[in-house]
C-alpha cells in the first residue's frame, strides 16, 4: 500500500480524513459510529496479538498485525498502520526479539485517537 506523506508526528493521514468526511457527508454520528468500530476491534483484537507476541506465535502475530494494520488504514491511522506492519512483518519472518517498542507505540497512538479524531472532524464543520 503506497503511503502519502504524512508528517511523521501526524497520527492521521489527513486525505484519508478528507475521503471519510465526504463519505459521511458530515454526518457526525456516522464519523462516530467508525472510531466507536475501529476502537472495538482494537480492544478485541489488541491484547490476543500482545499475547501472541509473549508466546512468540508467529502465525497468530501475522494474521492478528495484518487485520489491525488493514482497520488502521481505514481510520487513516497511517502511523499506526506502520507499527503493524512491522509486527505483521515480523510474524512472517517469525522473528520476536523487540517487538515491545513496537507495542507500546501503539499504545501510545490509540490513546491519542479519540481526541485527535473529534478534533479533526470538529475541524470540517
Amino acid at each position: 500500500m503506497e503511503l502519502s506523506q504524512t508528517p511523521k508526528h501526524a497520527l492521521f493521514n489527513e486525505e484519508k480524513l478528507a475521503e471519510l468526511h465526504q463519505i459521511a457527508g458530515g454526518n457526525k454520528d456516522f464519523l462516530t459510529k467508525i472510531a466507536q468500530t475501529y476502537l472495538k476491534q482494537f480492544e478485541d483484537k489488541f491484547p490476543e496479538l500482545k499475547q501472541a507476541v509473549q508466546r512468540e506465535d508467529h502465525e497468530q502475530v501475522e494474521q492478528l498485525a495484518h487485520l489491525l494494520k488493514g482497520a488502521s488504514y481505514s481510520v487513516g491511522l497511517e502511523q499506526t498502520a506502520e507499527q503493524f506492519h512491522t509486527l505483521e512483518r515480523a510474524g512472517e519472518e517469525e522473528v520476536s526479539d523487540d517487538l515491545d517498542p513496537v507495542l507500546d507505540t501503539i499504545e501510545q497512538q490509540m490513546e491519542r485517537f479519540s481526541v485527535e479524531w473529534d478534533d479533526h472532524f470538529d475541524r470540517f464543520n
